[in-house]
């Protein structure tokens, strides 16, 4: 059976597109927690995560990474919401914020690329307190 020479060159594309993605970029990883320190220039910040879930000592361990912003980084807010679009009462409603709405030991979780040792935050989404 022979194939179509369209079919071959099609294959072959999508093949060499697959091998490109990866390396183009780093790694993609959800990390949460409190941020515990903001750099003076806004330019990092500190997550104390829990997990992988270890207790030392009678204590919860905490595990600290520093986070990188882009000019690009997107800023959000979830929280319940009474009438939310869905028509479902009590759904979580995603709001857009910016920058200057994230403070200090506030949870959120950070979609992060991981690129060598360096984690730039993609999107900030704080978590609402119920």
């Amino acid at each position: 059976m022979r194939w179509p020479r369209a079919l071959v060159v099609l294959f072959a594309l999508v093949v060499l597109l697959g091998l490109a993605a990866p390396a183009s970029g780093g790694e993609l990883v959800k990390h949460s927690g409190s941020i515990v320190a903001i750099a003076d220039d806004a330019s990092t910040f500190v997550l104390a995560e829990v997990g992988p879930w270890q207790v030392r000592e009678g204590a919860t361990v905490l595990t600290y990474v520093t986070i990188a912003l882009a000019p690009d980084t997107e800023y959000a807010l979830v929280a319940r919401a009474d009438e939310p679009p869905s028509g479902f009462g009590g759904d979580f409603v995603e709001t857009r914020l910016g920058p200057e709405d994230v403070y200090l030991h506030d949870y959120v979780t950070v979609d992060c690329l991981h690129e060598g040792g360096r984690m730039v935050a993609l999107k900030i989404t704080v978590t609402s307190a119920p």
